[in-house]
C-alpha cells in the first residue's frame, strides 16, 4: 500500500478520529486576530470573498487556477485564514473552496509565496458507468468473497483528485451500495457496503455497515489465516510483504481487529475487522500514529 493515499487517509481520519498533539504550543506563533483554535495546533477564520480576494497575490494565483479550470470562475467561492504548525514549522495559509453541483476544488494558498500550493479536486455523484474497469475488477474481488453484497444497489461514489506542489498525486473513488439505492437519514436496518480504492482498483477502505455481511471463500481456519488470506485476495504478492502485529478483541461492541504491519516504512499499516462470530467484514489502510492512539498496537 504506497503512500500515495497520505492526502486520502488524512481526509477520512480526520473526520472519526481525534487530532494528535501539535509539535509546538500556540504560544509559540503569532495568532492573527480573530483566529479560532479549531484543534490543537491549527487555527482558522473565515473570511469573505471580499477579504479573501483582497489577500496580496491571491486574485493572480487564482487567474492562474482559472486558465487550468475555466469552468471554476463560475463556482461559489469561499475560504478561511488558517495557521497551523506542520512539522514544527508556522504555515499561514488562505483555505479556498470553489464550489459548483457538480464538484469542488479545495486549494491551500500560502501567504507567503503567493502560490497555490495544492488543491483537491472533488466530483460529486460519479456515474457507475464511468468508473474504471480497474475498480470494477475491485468490486468483482469483494462480491466473490461476499455474494450478497452483489445484490446490493449502486447509490453514489464520489472522485478526488489531488495535485500537490505542481505534481498529480493519482485519483481515489469512494463508493456506496445498500438495498434502498439512497441514503436515508436514520436508517440502520439496511445492508450497507461502502469502498475506497485508487484508480488502479487498490484498495483503503471497505465496509459492510449495519447488518454486516460476512466474507466467505477465504482461506485457513482461523481468522487471522483468513485476514492474511484476504490481504492476498485484494493485492497480490504485496501481501507478503505485510506481516500480523497484533490481535485485538473489544467487548462493548464485541468486534475485533487484525493488524498488519508492513516491513517496508514506505507502505502503511491495514487493519482487517472481524465481528462476534469471527468472521472478517471490512478492512482500512491506517497509520501507525492512529493504531498507536486507538491502542490496537
Amino acid at each position: 500500500m504506497k503512500k500515495v493515499v497520505t492526502i486520502f487517509l488524512a481526509i477520512s481520519l480526520l473526520a472519526t478520529t481525534p487530532v494528535f498533539a501539535a509539535e509546538q504550543e500556540s504560544n509559540l506563533i503569532q495568532l492573527g486576530e480573530g483566529m479560532i483554535e479549531q484543534e490543537e495546533g491549527y487555527w482558522s477564520k473565515e473570511l469573505t470573498v471580499d477579504e479573501i480576494m483582497a489577500q496580496k497575490g491571491i486574485q493572480s494565483a487564482l487567474e492562474t487556477f482559472y486558465d487550468e479550470f475555466p469552468r471554476t470562475k463560475a463556482y461559489k467561492i469561499m475560504g478561511s485564514k488558517v495557521q497551523r504548525i506542520e512539522d514544527g514549522e508556522e504555515k499561514n495559509e488562505i483555505s479556498l473552496g470553489l464550489k459548483s453541483e457538480e464538484e469542488m476544488f479545495s486549494l491551500q494558498f500560502d501567504i507567503k509565496t503567493e502560490k497555490i500550493t495544492e488543491y483537491i479536486q472533488r466530483v460529486f455523484d460519479v456515474p457507475e458507468s464511468e468508473l474504471p474497469k480497474t475498480v470494477r475488477a475491485t468490486l468483482d474481488k469483494i462480491y466473490n468473497l461476499s455474494p450478497e453484497a452483489r445484490n446490493l444497489k449502486f447509490y453514489g461514489a464520489e472522485m478526488y483528485s489531488y495535485n500537490i506542489k505542481e505534481k498529480e498525486q493519482g485519483k481515489m473513488y469512494s463508493l456506496g451500495f445498500n438495498e434502498n439505492e439512497e441514503i436515508i437519514e436514520g436508517e440502520y436496518n439496511n445492508k450497507e457496503f461502502k469502498i475506497k480504492l485508487d484508480e488502479t482498483g487498490e484498495v483503503t477502505y471497505f465496509k459492510f455497515e449495519n447488518i454486516p455481511l460476512p466474507l466467505g471463500n477465504l482461506e485457513g481456519n482461523t481468522k487471522e489465516e483468513k485476514a492474511q488470506d484476504l490481504l492476498k485476495q485484494l493485492y497480490g504478492e504485496e501481501a507478503n510483504e505485510y506481516k500480523i502485529k497484533k490481535v485485538t478483541v473489544r467487548k462493548e461492541p464485541r468486534r475485533g481487529f487484525v493488524v498488519f504491519m508492513p516491513t517496508s516504512s514506505e507502505k502503511y499499516p491495514i487493519v482487517v475487522d472481524f465481528n462476534n462470530k469471527d468472521e472478517l467484514n471490512g478492512l482500512e489502510v491506517t497509520t501507525r500514529d492512529f493504531l498507536e492512539f486507538a491502542g490496537l498496537l
